[in-house]
């Protein structure tokens, strides 16, 4: 992908101006959402607040977490069926902590944060539709979907992404409180 599409990208990931709250996000019913793309999270100083409690680290209102939707699989070379609609409507704001990587690392805190023993399915929808933000970025060539993601992290680093990051004190005590709540397949989205 060339460097004005990638730093394009790289600008709506990192506009709060362009995030929406789940509800609105669910209101489009998925038009231009149904195409592979990147996607970044945000949180308010609220639920900024509850996640440095849960962590024990410190995590600043903003931007927290990106990731792609329908990248071709770089060992098969088959393109994902996923998209951007179905990784956040379907994966993280209406699935189960077991098929997201997100939501699990979500849960894992909070549950923390309250000192529970398992995570609450629906107290972690309700937190993630009052305390956060999605930009959603659509991308025609699902084949450079995962070099850009790699790229993107390495420019945005989201403190909660795991994959492809360094191991700060903040992943590496996010990594500890998932241990209890299971390991998705491929630990991914």
């Amino acid at each position: 992908m060339k460097s004005r599409e990638t730093a394009a990208i790289l600008v709506r990931l990192r506009s709060l101006d362009e995030a929406l709250r789940p509800s609105e996000f669910l209101a489009t019913g998925g038009e231009g959402l149904r195409h592979p793309g990147l996607y970044s999270w945000w949180v308010d100083p609220a639920g900024a607040a509850t996640l440095s409690a849960g962590l024990g680290h410190d995590i600043h209102a903003g931007l927290i977490y990106a990731g792609l939707a329908g990248a071709t699989h770089t060992r098969s070379g088959k393109t994902s069926r996923n998209t951007l609609w179905g990784r956040i409507h379907g994966m993280h704001l209406g699935g189960r902590h077991e098929f997201s990587t997100f939501r699990r690392s979500i849960g894992s805190i909070l549950a923390s944060a309250l000192q529970a023993p398992e995570i609450d399915e629906p107290a972690l929808t309700s937190w993630m539709h009052e305390h956060l933000r999605v930009v959603a970025v659509p991308v025609a060539d699902a084949d450079t979907l995962d070099d850009l993601e790699t790229t993107v992290l390495t420019e945005l680093d989201p403190p909660l992404n795991l994959m492809k990051m360094s191991k700060t004190p903040i992943r590496r005590r996010l990594s500890e409180l998932r241990r209890p709540h299971g390991r998705t397949g491929r630990d991914r989205s």
